[in-house]
């Protein structure tokens, strides 16, 4: 059996020292072949990690960026990542660009509110690794059974980001709709109904996507909300939603009482929060993030450059160009 110890010692001699494979054959007395073995095993036992760190963007190009979204929209702060045509990637790479967010928040007691969705559910997964033990992650809307998709389990996502840097998870155990108004009327008297009420009026951070498709969301396809809600959200030409609040490409909101009856951050308390970050990047955000944007209901914008500059065509090509 070979020890972690052997393999902690050839590895440093390679990857720290950059000695020679053959030259570190004749150190321990074996054949070049083995050393190469052993590197392999210490990359196996976890001892080796390699990384590859993608290119940062030019400064010259954030700052353009910065400079648009910033004269046009008041935006606070620009994260941008590398652009890659493949959808995992780009979502990998704004895990990072959040790891960078979080990095320039005190370390002091905060309460951070989590959305849900793929966006969000892959950045939970994929943030790196911080200590933030003073901190609190909290669920924004009540969870459902009806929804078996994994990225929609509000409790795993905030859990995951928790547990990636060492803050405190917030389960929430509330629907996240109600049948009648009877049962929400029972449900706003429970305790854990009023603890989490009082936590969502005093959010430092919110951290969440905007949706894109009315058609494609998983809460009409699997009837959690009425299809008759998304027939009026199709008639006002909505191009998407934050946790569930729904605009158009002017930002203009539209709400109405079906949300009512729904476990969810309310639209008052998401405009109150210390900041709003919006985690998005890909063509068919676009839309979503200009109306967003021009809705003021972002402060912190975390995107990749090729959606950065789709959104800056379609702002300059809407108002006549520049």
């Amino acid at each position: 059996m070979i020890s972690d110890e052997l393999l902690f010692e050839v590895a440093s001699d390679y990857y720290v020292r950059h000695m020679l494979q053959k030259d570190i054959a004749l150190k321990y007395g074996v054949s070049r072949v083995q050393i190469s073995k052993y590197l392999k095993m210490a990359e196996e036992r976890g001892i080796v990690r390699i990384e590859i760190e993608p290119p940062s963007i030019k400064s010259s190009i954030v700052k353009e960026y910065e400079a648009f979204f910033t004269s046009r929209f008041g935006l606070k702060r620009l994260f941008i990542a590398r652009g890659a045509r493949n959808e995992k990637t780009v979502l990998k790479a704004l895990g990072r660009e959040v790891t960078k967010y979080l990095g320039t928040l005190p370390e002091r007691e905060m309460n951070i509110g989590l959305g849900w969705g793929n966006t969000i559910f892959t950045v939970a997964e994929t943030v790196e690794r911080l200590e933030r033990p003073k901190w609190q992650i909290i669920p924004l809307s009540g969870g459902t059974a009806r929804l078996a998709d994994k990225r929609f389990n509000i409790n795993h996502i905030v859990q995951n980001f928790a547990n990636r840097i060492s803050a405190r998870a917030v389960p929430m155990y509330l629907p996240f709709i109600l049948e009648n108004a009877q049962q929400l009327e029972n449900t706003k008297q429970s305790l854990e109904y009023i603890n989490i009420q009082k936590l969502w009026e005093h959010l430092d951070v919110i951290i969440c996507s905007v949706g894109y498709s009315i058609a494609r969301s998983p809460l009409f396809r699997e009837n959690l909300l009425d299809v008759s809600y998304a027939d009026e959200l199709e008639k006002r030409s909505v191009v998407g939603d934050v946790l569930t609040h729904y605009f158009d490409i002017n930002g203009k909101m539209f709400e109405k009482n079906i949300l009512a009856n729904c476990i969810n951050l309310g639209f008052e308390q998401y405009l109150k929060a210390g900041e709003r970050v919006i985690v998005a990047a890909g063509h068919h955000k676009v839309d979503g993030i200009v109306g967003a944007l021009r809705g003021g209901l972002i402060d912190t914008l975390i995107t990749d450059e090729f959606t950065a500059r789709f959104v800056k065509e379609y702002v300059l090509y809407d108002e006549g160009g520049e």
